[in-house]
């Protein structure tokens, strides 16, 4: 079974007007004044679903969200070749 974890968003903007979203053991997470916890979920896709619903421009953190969900690449994909190349 997964496990939940904390989410928070900042309630400052950044420079373009987002705010950021964090998970709870963040390193580069702001003062708890400056944070609203949104929810103990289970992805990144539901925190941002439900940050983006409280506010208007959410991005998730780079060192704390990105990290964790980004897909780990084992194999270089090889593209599958379906019709027979013709030699000429």
């Amino acid at each position: 079974m997964n496990k939940g974890i904390y989410y928070y968003v900042t309630i400052s903007t950044d420079q373009d007007n987002y705010h950021y979203l964090h998970r709870k053991e963040c390193k580069r997470m702001p003062d708890k004044e400056d944070m609203v916890f949104i929810g103990t979920l289970y992805n990144l896709n539901q925190a941002l679903s439900i940050a983006r619903i409280n506010f208007k421009k959410v991005k998730p953190c780079i060192k704390c969200c990105i990290r964790y969900s980004a897909p780990v690449m084992r194999e270089t994909v090889r593209p599958v070749l379906h019709f027979p190349q013709k030699s000429l």
